[in-house]
């Protein structure tokens, strides 16, 4: 059995890690933990394999995403460490899911850095993953599988990425309701993973708990919600000029 274990705000790492899953073969079990209200997961079969995805957020996991990972418990088993970008770089990211991986009770045996659309500046990486980039990862999953065979060894310390971890980063925009779309459906209420949104008050954003993780402009089904302003242009044009170079994907 695989298990994938995935925090995906807008779908691009769980798409991500199913890719992978399926090019592996075997039956396949989804863990999201995304919901605010996730449960404690352990997964007991030594045998199984497990495929942790998690976004890079200013380099780092998202700190609500790391918390929620310490929720799962595994048995010794192999797992592959991935984390998926939006063009700019995964700095400490990757290195901080093998630690946490190592840490609740896995064996990492590879760990990838894969690139997907931003989900702020959709200019940068659009419409990646991309026909190559699936390539990519169908050879990532051969590498995977072999070395899960052949009972290869793994040094998560070979894994680019400082300790200490860079300082954690906050996103100084957020996603705007504009009221006149807005329905009050309440849908974005209920599918954020910070609990930013009042089901009461849905147009509304509490920008101290907001992650920017775009979940809300993602499941939207009137188009209300966005990133709105003058700081949101100014940011976006430094950041597409600054990170239009492709960027391939990296593996250990």
């Amino acid at each position: 059995m695989i298990h994938t274990l995935f925090f995906s705000a807008t779908d691009t790492t769980r798409r991500t890690v199913m890719e992978l899953a399926a090019r592996m073969g075997g039956d396949v079990s989804q863990h999201d933990i995304t919901p605010a209200r996730v449960q404690d997961i352990n997964i007991d079969e030594p045998s199984d394999i497990v495929i942790i995805g998690m976004p890079v957020y200013a380099g780092r996991i998202p700190s609500l995403a790391a918390e929620r990972l310490k929720r799962v418990r595994g048995n010794g088993q192999a797992a592959i460490a991935v984390c998926v970008y939006g063009n700019r770089h995964y700095d400490d990211a990757l290195v901080e899911l093998c630690d946490i991986a190592t840490a609740q009770g896995f064996r990492p045996i590879a760990a990838g850095a894969f690139i997907a659309e931003h989900c702020i500046f959709p200019e940068v990486a659009r419409s990646r993953p991309d026909s190559p980039d699936t390539g990519k990862i169908e050879l990532f999953a051969r590498l995977c599988r072999d070395r899960i065979d052949g009972k290869s060894t793994f040094e998560p310390r070979s894994v680019n990425g400082n300790r200490p971890y860079r300082k954690p980063g906050g996103v100084p925009i957020h996603p705007k309701a504009r009221r006149s779309l807005c329905v009050e459906c309440g849908v974005c209420a209920g599918e954020c993973p910070a609990g930013a949104i009042d089901p009461a008050h849905p147009y509304l954003t509490d920008n101290a708990k907001c992650i920017s993780c775009c979940r809300c402009i993602k499941v939207c089904h009137r188009d209300a919600r966005k990133f709105r302003g003058l700081l949101y242009r100014l940011a976006g044009r430094k950041f597409v000029k600054a990170n239009s170079r492709r960027r391939e994907p990296e593996w250990f």
